[in-house]
Formats: structure tokens, sequence, C-alpha cells
């Protein structure tokens, strides 16, 4: 599923959302995910119903409370990999707000701006919370890459600087290992692509139905529409053929 304005978005606390990701791969949670079960994982009463609606808003579980094929992969993802998981996850779900921010370079005002069209309104500044706290869980955020700068110029080694990654090298890094060696598909199809599942693992329809409508989301979001038109360019061939008729 993924976070568009037209359905209410989550605004549960990023420390919650991501303390139950690391239970998760750590000890598994019961199952369905229920009120009761937040209750004994620690979340606070008054945070259990926007909890339960971020963890299903967020494709990490059905409205069964059933652990999804997305939070599945994230729990089985070795060590090495989490942050790469998350993220391709993050920019599964938040398709939509990628496509007005960048969470690596931008400045809360805005974030800010990216959600002001969601719902509900007086929520907004959660949603911005969450979005800043799940992308820092991965890695990425502004704040990372100032403390990774001040080490590299502060530690006085004279070392060199590596040099930047290409795209192509970017792409090959988060591609997953199940994901065919496409060097042109878009980040964030290729995020939605792990939570396919492995190794000939099943899902649940209504798992599979909420996968095809976020990927259609994703593909429009990816890959813009453009209009057919009836006017057939004529080629080489048909140039010089028209030419020696004069």
């Amino acid at each position: 599923m993924s976070v568009t304005p037209d359905a209410p978005a989550p605004y549960a606390p990023a420390s919650a959302i991501i303390d139950l990701i690391k239970r998760h791969r750590n000890k598994g949670l019961p199952t369905p995910v229920t009120s009761d079960v937040l209750a004994r994982a620690g979340i606070s009463e008054s945070l259990i119903p926007r909890t339960l609606q971020a963890l299903q808003t967020l494709d990490l579980i059905d409205d069964k409370g059933t652990p999804s094929a997305t939070l599945e992969g994230i729990r089985l993802a070795p060590e090495a990999e989490y942050r790469q998981r998350v993220a391709d996850w993050l920019r599964a779900s938040y398709a939509d707000a990628l496509q007005f921010v960048d969470p690596a370079t931008a400045t809360e005002s805005e974030v800010r701006d990216a959600f002001r069209n969601y719902n509900p309104i007086g929520q907004q500044g959660r949603m911005v919370t969450l979005f800043t706290g799940l992308f820092r869980e991965a890695g990425i955020g502004p704040e990372r890459q100032r403390a990774a700068t001040r080490k590299a110029s502060g530690n006085g080694t004279g070392t060199k600087p590596t040099a930047p990654r290409t795209k192509a090298t970017t792409a090959s890094a988060q591609r997953p290992p199940h994901i065919p060696n496409f060097p042109t598909l878009p980040a964030p199809i290729a995020g939605l692509l792990t939570s396919l599942p492995v190794n000939g693992a099943g899902w649940s329809k209504a798992t599979r139905d909420r996968f095809m409508t976020t990927l259609g989301a994703v593909l429009d979001f990816c890959v813009p529409i453009i209009e057919e038109t009836n006017t057939k360019a004529a080629t080489p061939a048909e140039g010089m053929a028209g030419s020696s008729n004069h």
C-alpha cells in the first residue's frame, strides 16, 4: 500500500514502528498483530490505534494483523542488508511524497510542504516526524550526511575521499538478490519488487491485491503516461521512396 492524499496517512511515532520492526526481527511478533500484542510490546494505550493504522498503511501487516511479505523480507534480511531493505520499503510506501521531496537533503519545512495535501490535516506534523524518523533508520537524511562529512573531514588522517558512486553502481547495490539485473530499473519499482514472495512462497489474495494497487501507483510515478498520436513518422526508406517519385 502506498501513502497518498486519498486516504488517512500514518502518523504514529517513528520509534514505535522501528521498535516493532526490530522486535519482529529479533524475537518475532505474535500473530495476528492486535491491540493486545502492541500493548504487551510496550506501546502505550493512547498510541495503539495510530500505530495499528500506520502498520497497515505502510504495508507491514494486513487488515487481519498478519505480517506482510514486506515485513517478513525485512525480518529475514541479513544485518548488512537491513538498512537497504528498509530504504526500499520506504521508497515504495512513500512513492507519492517522494515526487516532491528528497529525504536525503530536504529540510523539515520542505518535508512539511510535501505533506500539506495529506489527511488528517491536524496530524501533518506527526506525519513529517514519522517520515523523517523512518528514513533516518534507513541511514537517509541530512543529519547523517552532515555527521558523515564531519567524520571524514575531521579524522586528521589525510585519507582521500572516495569517489562518488555512479548511478549504475548505486542501482546495483540497491537491487535485491532475487531481482534480475536491469540497470535502468527505477529505484521505487526495485524497492517494491523486494516484497514479492521468494523461493516459491505464496501470499494471500488481499496482499496480492494491495501489491498490484501499489505497483500501479509506482509505475505511474516512474513512467509517465503520454498521449497516443495517430501520426506515423515516415521511415528513412519511405522518405527516399517519396523523393524518387518527384
